[in-house]
């Protein structure tokens, strides 16, 4: 990032001269160094050639030519330019002077604000980059926690290379949502990239590349393949010019596609195994992007923290790694790792993927009679399996039923895998994907059979999706032990990680707590937005305990509910913990409420946040991914009804962990009320976006009331505002805080 070599990546600063009248129009750039550039300039008879600060403006005249200079003359012209008092004026003699400069001098060229907090995050992130530590940070919204650990990365692969030998190695970045991985890919690194170079800073673009899954690309093969079977008369004719689009393109991220459905993507991405058998591997495109994504020249390397695992247990296993080899990881959203971690280090065993594995070699006798057992045996493996779940356990509120290896299951199971390994033996070698496909299989029933583990089952009555999952009963510990026994720094954040200033609960989570204290630094920053000025926190005094099993409590919260829609002309979002209680208490209040637009979030459809935002004024009733992620500033979504407080729902991971626990108090104490709290934490803060937002947000369950149990840790968890549990204060509020429009 801090290249001494010339930069001939000059358009951007000589427009700047240009624009700001410190060169001649018909001027011209050859080369970059530091914060200083070379301008060439035509009399007519000879060229003249000048030194310019572009950051401050000074110049000096060096020489003239008849003829132009040539490239091998560039290394005596630098020399003459470093010798000048102005060139690299802004150097910085370590990276904490260089982080004040960025901060606190080149963003206010570019309507930043200087912000304290976020430039003393950035300071500790780059120090625990520099000693290798481990940083975890709680930093709420709109201090800007993605700048200040862009710039401590950057400044860091300025200073790493000073002084010491030094080996290109690229800062992985992975964060939960694709989302933010694009905004840092096409906005946040290009922004900082061209305000760095106009500085003088760097010389050279900062690079990156994003890396998803193969699922994520698209086949080449498979794609023409589809195509050519389409009849553009009964395709629709939008989908048909997609995939027409994505062939004269050449495009092959999935995630750049427009206009083609759900299963057109599954019909033309790339399929696992499927790369090392094709003909045109070496000629692929999606190959090619691979083999230049894996390379070390790249500053940035962006995932998920499904990808970033799946790296860690490749390496794990002895196996080509995903990502080249790194020398910080930062850790966006880290709330969600753990849930990445539950998919990545489990087991599925999908009742179809048998069916489809055992179809595809059925030519020879034996092999035949095999392939029919294990069918055979997943169907009466399935069926043991779903006996064992309890009555009870089936709610829509789930999809994990907790289910017990039976000795008939276990000895199925090995049945199954004794049956993968003699038909393994029978394959010949040069059939490779069927090969690495049976080693995979025979490996999760290894896991699923000998593992101290928790089992549940997914899809129990669809037939086909039936899914036997599983987990170790010590994944914290395995979790642990894979993250944190290298030597890498590791910058951990997210917006709700910690429980008022406390960071326990997430350690023991990802199996930190065994860590000496002195490799762990933690650091807290709360909202830059004024709380107190803008936002009002109603708390109801007189809701019936929490029960959606009880006509009173759904009758209650419906009044309450339509009496708070009202109060604040809709612009709301009412937030459930779970599908039953949103659809009864929909149904009730769209009878009192006809005028107001009502939007309810249904199970596998993502439209109800569009059709949220074009109401204008409406009222979105959510559960689920509703809690975090969404970003709707503005008067559209003024307030925020939390009707439960958002306690886990219960289901086999969390049910084995109650077990770890000596009693009900300290399994709530440890562990549900943590988690409860940083939930809480995530669904407040879709209300408050920007420093100029205002609004309500009510929390209804009695539990969070005055005589509550948990009145004083929901208070202590939330930004410090204004609380009332009088009605009229939040339409007085929202009378003082909003225009005459938003009440028509």
């Amino acid at each position: 990032m801090d290249n001494i070599q010339p930069n001939y990546n000059i358009n951007d600063i000589v427009k700047k001269l240009k624009k700001l009248n410190w060169v001649p129009e018909t001027s011209v750039g050859v080369f970059i160094i530091k914060d200083c550039i070379l301008i060439q300039s035509y009399s007519g008879k000879s060229f003249r050639y000048r030194a310019v600060n572009f950051v401050s403006g000074e110049q000096k005249y060096l020489f003239y030519r008849k003829n132009g200079i040539y490239v091998d003359e560039h290394a005596l012209i630098i020399e003459k330019i470093k010798a000048l008092p102005f060139y690299n004026m802004k150097q910085a003699s370590n990276g904490i002077e260089m982080i004040d400069v960025i901060f606190r001098e080149v963003f206010p060229r570019y309507g930043f604000k200087i912000r304290e907090d976020q430039v003393s995050l950035s300071r500790h992130m780059y120090e625990n980059m520099k000693e290798g530590k481990i940083s975890i940070s709680d930093i709420a919204v709109g201090l800007g926690k993605t700048h200040a650990y862009l710039v401590a990365a950057i400044v860091h692969g300025i200073f790493s290379r000073k002084g010491s030998p030094y080996k290109q190695m690229p800062i992985v970045i992975t964060t939960s949502s694709i989302e933010l991985q694009r905004s840092i890919i096409k906005e946040y690194i290009p922004q900082i990239s061209k305000m760095l170079m106009e500085n003088g800073i760097i010389t050279a673009p900062i690079s990156s590349v994003l890396r998803k899954g193969k699922e994520n690309y698209v086949c080449e093969n498979r794609l023409m393949d589809y195509y050519h079977t389409l009849d553009p008369k009964r395709k629709r004719s939008e989908e048909y010019a997609g995939l027409k689009s994505v062939i004269q393109k050449g495009i092959i991220d999935l995630g750049e596609v427009e206009n083609i459905s759900a299963y057109d993507k599954r019909k033309i991405h790339v399929e696992s195994n499927q790369c090392m058998n094709c003909s045109k591997y070496k000629s692929c495109s999606f190959q090619q992007f691979m083999k230049q994504a894996r390379k070390s020249t790249y500053h940035f390397q962006i995932c998920n923290h499904n990808y970033y695992l799946a790296d860690i247990l490749k390496r794990k296993d002895g196996h080509k790694s995903l990502l080249p080899d790194y020398q910080v990881v930062i850790i966006d959203e880290a709330h969600k790792l753990m849930d990445a971690a539950e998919q990545m280090y489990g087991t599925l065993i999908i009742e179809n993927e048998i069916q489809k594995l055992m179809k595809k070699r059925k030519d020879q006798k034996e092999l035949k009679n095999r392939c029919n057992e294990v069918i055979a045996i997943n169907r009466l493996l399935f069926t043991e399996l779903i006996e064992q779940i309890p009555d009870n356990s089936y709610s829509e509120d789930t999809d994990r039923y907790p289910t017990v290896i039976t000795l008939k299951a276990a000895q199925l199971l090995k049945r199954m895998a004794f049956n993968f390994q003699e038909i393994r033996k029978s394959i010949g070698y040069r059939e490779r994907q069927l090969i690495m496909e049976l080693d995979q299989m025979i490996d999760c029933l290894r896991v699923t059979i000998s593992g101290d583990n928790i089992y549940w089952i997914e899809n129990p009555k669809s037939n086909g999706q039936r899914t036997l999952a599983s987990i170790h009963k010590r994944i914290n510990e395995e979790l642990g032990e894979d993250l944190w026994r290298k030597k890498n720094s590791m910058i951990l954040t997210s917006g709700t990680i910690a429980v008022d200033g406390n960071f326990d609960y997430i350690k023991k989570q990802l199996g930190m707590s065994d860590l000496n204290n002195w490799r762990i630094e933690e650091i807290s920053k709360s909202s830059p937005f004024d709380f107190r000025k803008n936002c009002m926190l109603y708390i109801a005094d007189k809701m019936p305990f929490p029960n959606v099993d009880d006509p009173k409590y759904l009758d209650g919260i419906s009044q309450e509910v339509s009496a708070l829609i009202r109060v604040s002309n809709g612009h709301v979002l009412v937030l459930f913990t779970s599908y039953k209680p949103l659809r009864l208490i929909y149904k009730a209040i769209e009878k009192y409420i006809t005028d107001i637009p009502l939007i309810a979030m249904k199970r596998g459809k993502n439209n109800a946040i569009y059709d949220f935002k074009k109401s204008k004024k409406g009222v979105l009733f959510a559960t689920g991914s509703m809690w975090e992620g969404i970003n709707i500033p503005g008067d559209i979504l003024s307030h925020l009804i939390i009707v439960k407080l958002p306690f886990p729902i219960p289901d086999p991971i969390s049910e084995y962990e109650k077990t770890q626990y000596p009693d009900m108090n300290a399994y709530l104490d440890s562990v549900l009320v943590p988690n409860m709290l940083i939930k809480l934490r995530q669904g407040v803060g879709r209300l408050i976006r920007s420093e100029t937002d205002t609004g309500v947000i009510s929390i209804l369950d009695s539990r969070a009331g005055v005589k509550g149990k948990y009145h004083d840790a929901v208070l202590a968890s939330l930004p410090k505002c204004n609380v009332t549990s009088d009605i009229n204060e939040i339409h007085q509020f929202l009378l003082r805080k909003k225009d005459r429009k938003y009440f028509e």
